[in-house]
């Protein structure tokens, strides 16, 4: 099959977006099918792969409780439809198929060619006024979508609030073999000090304030801790200057792509804080490192977790509850190895093979 997977999100963005797409799009390749990644020029970007294209210029903006993007540029429908005829395309594969602009204009662009749409979803939110004010003509770009695939259950409930659709949900998934144990014991931090791990973009949902404010009641129990905070951000400055009082405890370290696994493996715990999500990528991430992790208790992690053994659930926003669970867990190394024998296992059914199985099941059923 010949595929153009269309993302407003790719590197050097970091996220989870820019993860589904890359690995879906080298699973795809592997088994021998012609793709190409359609997204814009971003800051920041290096050498791309040969079988990535750009069009127009991403525009950092804010929106649903974190920076998101958008493409501007000159005739882009005529440009995208020019791409869809060069590479003639069998099937176009969009994320967030309703949120400007990339997705809702090559849907536009393969319609007039006659090529099926495919949709990806992976946004969860409480309310939309946008989607209440516009539920007319963004059911009628819904309607005329060949398939439309959400990434978890609360994507679906967060979108069945304003539309009706055949959705079908198909995860996130994980390189099991990029992000793998590194041999780090329960029982290390003995010697070395407690390591935890805060990983994401340092945007206002992803709650780095949440763990920064916990830090001090940590440090009572564990003087030698040491909070690591790979990301960046717009907010890295705030934050910076927020953990100044904490010295050497807290280590900003930047943007990392490629050495998360490295970040996962030499950490006690990882701390995912955030305040909204749909999925949880770098729980999956974390898991497949077989590293424990404590999560934010919301909607988009508590299907993931599920109750299962790999992750303890905190509420959110409360640097106290985040304190006591972190002190909690670095003084059971037995509950940290069970959590990490869990999440081992768990992440396993997540392998970018078994999803990607799923995805070309659905390009199969479209194209037929």
């Amino acid at each position: 099959m010949r595929l153009v997977l269309v993302t407003e999100f790719y590197y050097p963005h970091l996220g989870g977006v820019t993860e589904h797409v890359h690995h879906l799009a080298l699973e795809l390749r592997r088994r021998g099918h012609d793709v190409t990644i359609l997204t814009s020029h971003m800051r920041g970007e290096g050498t791309d792969p040969p079988f990535l294209r750009r069009l127009g210029t991403s525009r950092v903006i804010y929106s649903n409780g974190a920076f998101a993007r958008i493409t501007t540029g000159w005739c882009l429908t005529r440009r995208i439809e020019g791409l869809l005829r060069e590479t003639g395309a069998d099937l176009v594969h969009v994320q967030d198929g309703l949120a400007p602009v990339l997705g809702p204009l090559a849907a536009n662009a393969a319609g007039r060619l006659g090529i099926p749409v495919v949709a990806t979803f992976h946004s969860w939110f409480p309310r939309s006024i946008g989607c209440r004010v516009f539920r007319r003509p963004l059911q009628r770009r819904l309607d005329r979508l060949a398939a439309c695939i959400a990434v978890s259950e609360p994507v679906v409930a967060a979108l069945s609030r304003y539309f009706t659709a055949p959705w079908e949900i198909i995860p996130n998934g994980v390189d099991v073999d990029l992000f793998s144990p590194n041999g780090r014991r329960p029982t290390d931090y003995l010697t070395r000090g407690p390591r935890l791990l805060f990983l994401g973009r340092l945007d206002p949902r992803n709650g780095l304030d949440t763990i920064l404010a916990a830090m001090p009641r940590i440090l009572e129990r564990y003087p030698d801790t040491r909070l690591v905070v790979a990301g960046d951000g717009p907010l890295r400055r705030v934050y910076e200057r927020v953990a100044r009082p904490l010295g050497a405890a807290v280590w900003f370290v930047g943007r990392v792509n490629g050495e998360r696994p490295h970040y996962y493996g030499t950490a006690d715990l990882y701390l995912c804080p955030s305040t909204k999500a749909s999925f949880g990528i770098t729980l999956l991430e974390a898991m497949a490192c077989a590293t424990p992790m404590l999560a934010s208790d919301i909607t988009g992690f508590r299907e993931l977790v599920a109750g299962g053994g790999e992750a303890a659930l905190v509420p959110p926003r409360e640097p106290a509850a985040w304190a006591d669970a972190v002190v909690s867990l670095i003084g059971d190394p037995g509950r940290r190895a069970a959590m990490s024998e869990a999440g081992r296992t768990k992440a396993a059914g997540f392998a970018w093979p078994r999803v990607s199985d799923r995805v070309l099941a659905v390009y199969q059923r479209v194209l037929r």
